[in-house]
């Protein structure tokens, strides 16, 4: 009783805040709790990989070690029982999430993501632990996987429970899960900006979630403050020296525009291989392998490739500033006997493959990290092989602008990535040349991502919280099982493909409609004219006032039909981002 009573006290307090008053306090609590929750996990992530590393004959047992690549290349061992390693690790943890948390499958920040965006900002307490136990296992055996997954989804779920013990509406309670995403990225990329922005961009492909930028950052800097005592002040790579004005020399820039050209295709690689290895293992389980075992496969194919490049193996973070270092130094990270430049891209091309195994199999583990790797090798490959020709700058810039450009195109948030670089390397006169080059990878590599849960933009305030309130009524037990035939608004504007134009922009004028909806001449709809789009519509009519409707781009809404319910159609119009759907009778009017 006292319990539920200092509750509802909160609840009370907590309602009576402005937005700001409210956010000065949650957020920095948000922070710290999802910081050193993420710190817990590192610092067990790296017991794990020391206690499989010891297994493998390459530490003693149970020190700490970062990455079982790195431990295997110091001891300069590759027992052939590698992949089994991998396979228990992998197996172990896919036994724990498939048997008390599913949503914790794979790389977490795209389940953190579908939980802003279509559960209402809902994750199980349950989560974070069941995540941190499961990545340490997939991870610390050498499974090809980051911590910026685990963290985000354990921030995520941290953020969500306060949320929940304060009954805060779904709007906050959707801000502070952004909020300990941020906190929990903070504490281990040690990137306070760069890690705020990535919460409140990570969540679209062209959008920010504005709302939740100042509780973001409050946690992140306080998630920083708080753990840097624990883990360190420094970043998880070495200090980028260069003079700021070679950065800006013509050939510089120019090299960023060739640069941010040459990584575009190997994004688009990183997430077809990620969806491509992801397919391939939903499909055993369709066709009737036990879902756990599905990760054992992935470490066995992880282990293999491993066995020829123990560089690939782990999160990638511990071998990072070796790479880094290796660029600078113009060798010592050579494989098969090829020259520099080659060997780079050959080691980042099977990271990408790893992770696709390691986690596309449902392994518990992140892309970040592996992404951010993979980014540097690339970047420094360009940077041995064009950029050092092309440049006065050092070939390891190159590889700083490639860890951000890279992940930033196959994330779509190079804002975000720009300003961890910078960060990283603790030099702020890379933001400009970074962020130059992620948006060239990143519009050169298309919308595909590797986070499939993103929306385009933002949608309006009503269709999130229709959707966040349906996911509230299922967790309730009850079932959205209305017919859309009950629903569908009847007094619709329809015109034909041969309509003039400037009759129907100015029926949407005087009938103040939002949109009309197009259809053939069996009635059967072929698209809409949308209202968002009327500036477009108007110049169209200003150049040919007589333009038939049929030769302007129409919008293709989620057509479905009456008999469906009212979740489905919510549910695409998430997905989509429209605030509409067309509903058709059996005979598709």
């Amino acid at each position: 009783m006292a319990q539920r009573g200092v509750a509802a006290r909160l609840r009370r307090w907590a309602a009576r805040l402005s937005y700001y008053e409210k956010w000065m306090i949650l957020a920095p609590i948000i922070g710290a709790a999802s910081g050193l929750f993420a710190v817990g996990f590192f610092l067990l992530l790296e017991r794990t990989a020391g206690f499989f590393s010891w297994l493998l004959g390459a530490a003693r047992c149970c020190e700490p070690v970062h990455d079982v690549s790195v431990a295997l290349l110091e001891a300069g061992v590759r027992p052939p029982y590698l992949p089994l390693i991998l396979a228990i690790g992998a197996g172990l943890g896919g036994l724990l999430v498939y048997t008390y948390a599913p949503e914790a499958e794979g790389h977490g920040t795209d389940a953190a993501i579908d939980a802003f965006h279509r559960r209402a900002g809902l994750v199980r307490l349950r989560v974070p632990f069941i995540k941190a136990a499961a990545s340490a296992l997939t991870i610390g055996s050498g499974g090809s996987g980051g911590v910026e997954g685990p963290s985000a989804q354990m921030g995520s779920g941290i953020g969500s429970w306060l949320a929940e013990v304060l009954h805060l509406s779904v709007s906050d309670r959707r801000i502070a899960l952004a909020s300990g995403i941020a906190g929990a990225l903070s504490a281990l990329f040690r990137s306070p900006l760069g890690t705020s922005f990535f919460a409140v961009e990570v969540l679209y492909k062209r959008d920010l979630e504005a709302p939740a930028l100042v509780p973001a950052f409050l946690s992140s800097v306080t998630a920083y403050a708080v753990t840097a005592p624990i883990v360190g002040y420094g970043g998880i790579v070495p200090r980028l020296e260069v003079a700021p004005p070679l950065l800006y020399k013509a050939s510089s820039l120019a090299s960023y525009i060739l640069l941010g050209l040459y990584l575009a295709p190997f994004a688009v690689l990183y997430v077809k291989a990620f969806y491509g290895a992801k397919s391939l293992f939903d499909s055993l389980e369709r066709r009737g392998m036990t879902p756990y075992l599905k990760p054992v496969l992935g470490g066995i194919g992880a282990g293999l490739i491993g066995l020829a490049l123990p560089h690939v193996l782990g999160s990638g973070r511990g071998l990072l500033p070796a790479s880094i270092e290796a660029v600078r130094a113009g060798g010592g990270f050579e494989v098969f006997g090829l020259p520099l430049w080659a060997s780079l891209a050959v080691i980042a091309v099977a990271k990408i493959a790893a992770t696709s195994l390691s986690i596309g199999s449902g392994g518990s583990g992140g892309v970040f990290a592996p992404g951010i790797m993979a980014g540097a090798l690339l970047g420094g490959s360009f940077g041995v092989l064009i950029g050092s020709r092309l440049t006065p700058l050092p070939p390891e810039v190159h590889a700083y602008i490639g860890m951000a450009a890279f992940f930033g195109a196959a994330a779509k948030v190079p804002l975000a990535s720009s300003l961890m670089a910078a960060e990283m390397g603790r030099n702020y006169y890379l933001i400009v040349p970074t962020l130059m080059t992620a948006i060239i990878a990143r519009e050169a590599s298309g919308d595909d991502s590797l986070y499939r849960s993103q929306l385009v933009r933002r949608l309006r305030l009503g269709v999130v919280s229709a959707s966040a309130l349906l996911t509230m009524v299922k967790a309730m037990g009850v079932r959205a099982e209305i017919p859309l035939k009950r629903l569908v608004d009847v007094s619709y504007a329809a015109v034909t493909m041969r309509t003039r134009l400037i009759e129907v922009v100015n029926h949407m004028l005087a009938e103040r409609r939002r949109l009309v909806v197009v259809v053939d001449d069996e009635h059967r709809p072929v698209g809409v004219v949308d209202a968002d789009d009327l500036e477009v519509l108007l110049e169209a009519v200003g150049r040919k006032p007589d333009l038939p409707v049929g030769y302007v781009p129409l919008k293709r809404p989620p057509i479905l039909h009456e008999d469906e319910t009212i979740e489905r159609a919510l549910d695409e119009m998430v997905r989509r981002g429209l605030d509409y759907v067309i509903v058709v009778d059996a005979e598709g009017r």
